[in-house]
């Protein structure tokens, strides 16, 4: 067993046990330790860190995560390093973005209902259960969270972020249908009311910051909705007075979900905006043409006060919304997000 210290940006020093044989992601998360980390197979680069001092192995790094002159400088990826040392990181985030405690592994869930929203979204909703008992049990979480949820029969998990608040007896899960995709097939083909599923989580820290009355936008790319949607149905429920937008954008408009049910919130909730963008094509007048990080810059441009900014969505769409949201002022410091992949791994989205 290795030390391994990892310093974070605002000075704080986080130590665990790490093994040889596990990647320091898995090692942190046996000793209550949660990191940020999103596909746990070196494809994402939210892992990222500085290794400081001290010997390492690193595999199945891709290299559009660590290009080779990072890798040259130092930098890993945690869920790919093994290590061989006692080490010492830099992580370029603060303290408050780790967490620390048991993921329950023994939840069960019931369907409730399945249905397709789109060509490429699919709506799950799961009564959680008791792992005692079986009996209907509500989860607390932190709007943003994820469940991983697991394939009946197999040892498949996927990991989805809910769209429901904590509030409530059912999880909801707004997921994107992958052509040849294992957990896609599962919900066209398998899934019904009544299956029970295992469950493992809440996990994640992606969620609101207090930030006084600071406007909040919130930007989401297909189901990256999910997360963001619950922050605003909690901001809704506990009273938050911030002036908000919710920025939807898809690529066709067949894709397009969940547009009626984000204006009723938009009626129900005075200081809620929705702005809705389709790239190819526009469905309907309430939709505009172009990206939806076209749609932001806009409002950005016209803000008389600078925002926070929540995102959630493919890896471009939020490179590209980072670059607009520092381009009209908004501190680095004040931009949240997640980025989700489609890949096999345990997680399909993360901070």
């Amino acid at each position: 067993m290795y030390k391994i210290t990892a310093y974070t940006e605002d000075g704080e020093a986080i130590a665990f046990e790490a093994s040889a044989t596990e990647d320091l992601i898995t090692s942190a998360l046996k000793r209550d330790v949660i990191l940020l980390s999103s596909c746990r197979e070196g494809g994402c680069a939210t892992c990222k860190a500085e290794c400081t001092d001290g010997d390492y192995e690193l595999a199945n790094a891709s290299v559009q995560a660590l290009p080779p002159n990072e890798e040259e400088d130092g930098f890993v990826l945690l869920c790919c390093t093994y290590p061989r040392s006692d080490m010492s990181l830099n992580l370029p985030y603060t303290s408050e973005r780790i967490s620390f405690g048991k993921v329950n592994t023994n939840w069960q869930g019931d369907i409730v209902r399945v249905e397709t929203l789109s060509s490429n979204v699919a709506r799950l909703v799961i009564r959680p259960l008791a792992p005692e008992t079986g009996a209907p049990v509500r989860i607390g979480f932190v709007p943003g969270q994820y469940f991983d949820i697991e394939v009946p029969g197999t040892d498949v998990w996927r990991s989805y972020s809910m769209a429901n608040e904590p509030e409530d007896a059912e999880l909801e899960f707004l997921i994107r249908l992958l052509p040849g995709g294992f957990f896609s097939d599962f919900l066209l083909n398998g899934a019904a009311p009544g299956l029970r599923l295992r469950l493992r989580g809440p996990s994640g820290i992606f969620g609101l910051r207090e930030n006084g009355l600071k406007p909040r936008y919130f930007v989401a790319g297909g189901t990256g909705l999910s997360p963001v949607l619950s922050m605003i149905r909690h901001m809704k429920t506990e009273g938050h007075p911030q002036e908000t937008k919710l920025f939807l954008g898809v690529t066709h408009g067949h894709e397009l979900f969940y547009a009626k049910s984000l204006r009723e919130l938009a009626a129900s909730m005075p200081n809620l905006e929705v702005y809705i963008s389709v790239m190819n094509g526009v469905p309907s007048p309430e939709c505009t043409a172009g990206t939806v990080v076209d749609e932001l810059a806009k409002h950005l441009k016209e803000a008389k006060h600078s925002p926070d900014v929540y995102l959630c969505g493919p890896p471009g769409m939020i490179d590209a919304t980072i670059a607009a949201a520092w381009k009209y002022g908004v501190p680095p410091g004040r931009v949240f997000y997640e980025k989700f992949v489609a890949a096999g791994g345990a997680r399909a989205a993360a901070e």
